[in-house]
């Protein structure tokens, strides 16, 4: 069964509040231990929403199960600098691979496109192949993949090799 039959993508709203936090602590926890570190503590994700997601320059949809009403997914698009960037997508675990983050991307660019953009940009962490592979697949190009960061007096960095695209990172 599709997406569209299961899901309805809709805006934001206050009452998302609770749901949205389980999301995004969900979110950030698998993006952590991508890096090897902690999980997101929901009370943590709680604070980060009206800080950073909540802007007057972002805007969030939501994915809503149709028959439970049951939130599943969000995406959130920002307005930087005239560029609509696409900062999270983010589906829960047990909804993966059901068409959600593929319907939540379509709104995304739709939304952009009713806005006067036809441009969406988005970041991926390279040792995140399958959503490299999410993208990529759905009609994004690479345009770059390099980020730099300097060890700092607290903390010691692991590098340890990835080999992704024929090319070999270091993280």
């Amino acid at each position: 069964m599709s997406a569209e039959n299961l899901v309805s993508i809709r805006e934001y709203t206050d009452e998302d509040f609770v749901s949205l936090t389980n999301l995004v602590a969900e979110f950030f926890t698998f993006h952590r231990r991508l890096n090897e570190r902690g999980p997101l503590p929901p009370e943590e994700a709680a604070t980060m929403i009206p800080q950073d997601m909540l802007q007057e320059s972002s805007h969030i949809l939501i994915a809503e199960e149709k028959q439970e009403k049951k939130v599943v997914g969000f995406c959130r698009i920002e307005l930087h600098e005239g560029a609509y960037f696409l900062r999270e997508l983010g589906v829960t675990e047990n909804w993966r691979i059901r068409g959600v983050g593929t319907a939540l991307l379509r709104a995304a660019e739709d939304y952009i496109k009713n806005a006067g953009k036809s441009n969406l940009y988005l970041s991926v962490v390279p040792r995140n192949i399958d959503a490299v592979r999410f993208f990529v697949r759905r009609g994004y190009d690479i345009i770059n993949t390099l980020e730099l960061r300097a060890e700092t007096p607290k903390e010691k960095i692991q590098r340890k090799p990835l080999h992704f695209l024929g090319l070999q990172f270091r993280y």
